[in-house]
């Protein structure tokens, strides 16, 4: 797996993610469930990268993504969202959320749907 990169948020804390395939293709960005990092989509990534440029990116407090003190709200965490994909100058994404990843795109889909072109949650 090659390194992973870093967009510092509002609150100063370091989010991780990783971006595979072809620069040209619609964004797919993968949001995992809890305890769990960005390498639990490893097995489906050649797959999804052949239609999508996929995004995969570490819930605060969860892999290579910085640990802050305090409440992990999911306003906190869907805006971690929102700012990585500023950061990255992505404008909207097919967002995938597997059981908290479900959670935050459900935040998104309400507070966010202009950044969404498709929503899947499960």
């Amino acid at each position: 797996m090659n390194e992973l990169d870093f967009v510092t948020v509002g609150d100063g804390t370091r989010i991780a993610y990783r971006v595979d395939g072809d620069a040209g293709r619609p964004v797919l960005m993968l949001s995992n469930s809890i305890a769990t990092t960005l390498r639990m989509w490893d097995m489906q990534v050649d797959e999804l990268s052949k239609h999508f440029r996929v995004l995969r990116y570490d819930f605060r407090g969860h892999g290579g993504s910085g640990v802050p003190a305090g409440a992990y709200s999911l306003d906190r965490l869907g805006r971690d969202v929102i700012e990585l994909l500023d950061a990255l100058g992505i404008e909207r994404v097919h967002f995938l959320g597997l059981s908290l990843g479900g959670f935050v795109g459900q935040w998104l889909g309400i507070h966010a749907p202009e950044r969404i072109e498709r929503l899947i949650l499960s």
